[in-house]
């Protein structure tokens, strides 16, 4: 039997030749090396023949900006190619629609929003021809896509889906990728956000997480920023989701990331175009710190729903890379799609976004030999962690206010009590705090994202947030609510009428508070007589006395948004 033929394009770029790499593993496969220069393409073809791979591994020059590149592809006589030279942002699809006139299977790794989701439109011709065309064979959305599929499904639902991917800074850092990223950085990025369409700007919404594996290894506090990928765009429709899709990137260097981050502002005040001339430059400037960071990096996948008992759960899938292999991590799904068709397993023919052809382990199974590791837990809402199994004890409106895994808004009044003191009232502008009011409309709207909850309350005109998530170390199962600078870690004690919430420590920019300057807090919840959510909310502060005194009741408003999500059109 005649073994199957790849021809990788840019086979000697930083995701080419580790896709070579890979596909020289398999004895079933012959491998040629296209690149427009034939030396380094010869040298890498060398270097794999002598670690047993044979004849199978040739070299050939295919320069794409040659006129002559259609027939020189042609007389390689692929049975499929692998495009891997970006970017794809503004590119057409010529390489695709001549294997296609040659009856070859398709397949790259482009990352590019419009370049992903706009492949279906040589359908027709692929299925005429035979052939698999299949665009983003990568990180996204093939193998976030299979994640999703993999993880979620026990849901009955899906409010939210959550992805993050960050590189160690020790990484290779291709020109064409980090032009990629700079075509969408302070450019608006169509998003799917509390069950609409809207628009961000990419590389803004500037947050900060941990990214982990459970009970091991951490990479640490990372920023994050927001990007424009395919995923955006296929997800909301394909998963139903209720919620919303959002996807982020995170350089390990906080020093590159804001910088980035300040930069993106130029673009979006329209005092620059674009960044993508700026790319050799800040290619340049990045490579200056090189050393500074480390070789390990990882992807985050949160998917937040419903399970079979219609409790909010949160599927939290985590992957590690070290000792530098995270760079490997784009190549996986296009040698395993590429395998794949060898062997006969693929039966799909057209021109697709490369969603659905892979299950997360025949993608993963890629990285056999790699410092690469993946787990994934189930995690449940907050309160829930936080109190156990007598959360079922308490009232229906309670439980169902806090079993939120995504988002959700609860309106209802209120009355808001008045500061003592000058100081007092100085201090209580300081934290936000709303003035007082007399039967105000409230809304309090929830957001979760990684595990920490968004509390948004409006009083009237009025609004102000805190944070809350799960304490760790000595905090291990109090819940902390974190105002600004300021954090309290609080204790839920649980009683058939409700919760109270009880201080058991302080802190103001990470320093521990001593007793005498501790907070004045007293807060509960319960139900009244209408089964409806009622709070009493007291904050004051040691000499200078009460701060705010608020109570009211809540209903849910919005049950995280609209039944499912429309195309983004």
């Amino acid at each position: 039997m005649a073994a199957f033929r790849v021809v990788v394009i840019g086979g000697t770029g930083a995701f080419g030749e580790r896709v070579c790499r890979l596909l020289a593993r398999d004895p079933s496969v012959d491998v040629v090396i296209a690149a427009r220069r034939l030396e380094p393409a010869q040298a890498l073809a060398a270097t794999l023949r002598a670690q047993d791979g044979g004849e199978r591994i040739t070299a050939a020059t295919l320069d794409l900006a040659a006129s002559t590149w259609p027939g020189d592809l042609a007389r390689l006589r692929p049975d499929a190619v692998i495009h891997t030279a970006g970017p794809f942002q503004g590119a057409d699809y010529r390489v695709a629609e001549a294997c296609i006139e040659a009856g070859i299977h398709y397949i790259d790794l482009a990352d590019a929003r419009g370049f992903v989701c706009g492949i279906g439109t040589l359908d027709d011709a692929a299925r005429a021809a035979g052939v698999l065309v299949a665009s983003g064979a990568s990180s996204v959305p093939a193998l976030s896509a299979a994640v999703i599929e993999h993880v979620a499904s026990g849901l009955s639902r899906i409010d939210a889906i959550d992805i993050a991917i960050t590189p160690g800074n020790r990484a290779p850092r291709g020109r064409a990728t980090i032009a990629a990223i700079l075509s969408y950085v302070g450019r608006p990025v169509r998003l799917w956000r509390d069950g609409a369409w809207t628009t961000g700007i990419g590389w803004q919404d500037l947050h900060r997480r941990v990214l982990a594996l459970p009970d091991g290894p951490s990479l640490g506090p990372r920023r994050f920023a927001l990007c424009d990928v395919p995923d955006l765009t296929l997800f909301p429709e394909r998963y139903a989701v209720r919620g919303r899709v959002a996807f982020h990137a995170g350089l390990e260097l906080s020093l590159l990331h804001v910088g980035l981050w300040l930069l993106s502002w130029s673009v979006r005040w329209r005092w620059l175009s674009s960044l993508v001339p700026f790319t050799d430059a800040l290619r340049w400037l990045a490579d200056r710190v090189r050393r500074l960071g480390s070789d390990r990096g990882g992807m985050l996948l949160d998917v937040a729903g419903r399970d079979a008992a219609g409790r909010a759960v949160t599927c939290r899938w985590r992957l590690l890379a070290e000792a530098g292999d995270g760079p490997w991590i784009p190549a996986l799904a296009s040698v395993a799609l590429a395998r794949k068709l060898a062997r006969g397993a693929v039966t799909a023919r057209g021109a697709m976004p490369c969603v659905g052809l892979l299950a997360m382990d025949e993608v993963l199974a890629e990285a056999e030999g790699l410092a690469v590791r993946w787990a994934c837990e189930l995690a449940q809402p907050l309160y829930v962690q936080s109190i156990g199994a007598a959360y079922d004890s308490l009232p229906a409106s309670i439980r169902r206010l806090h079993d939120v895994s995504a988002g959700a808004v609860w309106q209802g009044r209120a009355e808001v009590g008045g500061v003592q003191g000058l100081l007092a009232r100085a201090a209580a502008r300081l934290f936000g705090f709303p003035a007082t009011a007399t039967d105000v409309p409230v809304t309090v709207a929830f957001d979760v994202r990684d595990g920490v909850e968004t509390w948004r309350r409006t009083f009237g005109c009025h609004t102000f947030r805190s944070l809350q998530y799960a304490g760790t170390g000595r905090e291990q199962g109090l819940i902390v609510e974190r105002f600004g600078a300021v954090a309290f870690a609080m204790r839920a004690m649980v009683s058939p009428q409700g919760i109270d919430l009880r201080l058991e420590s302080g802190r103001v920019l990470g320093l521990t508070l001593p007793r005498f300057l501790w907070p004045r807090i007293a807060a509960c919840e319960r139900v009244d007589s209408a089964g409806r959510f009622r709070f009493d909310v007291s904050i004051g502060l040691p000499v200078l006395g009460r701060l705010v005194h608020y109570r009211g009741w809540l209903a849910p408003a919005d049950d995280v948004t609209s039944p499912a999500a429309p195309a983004a059109g």
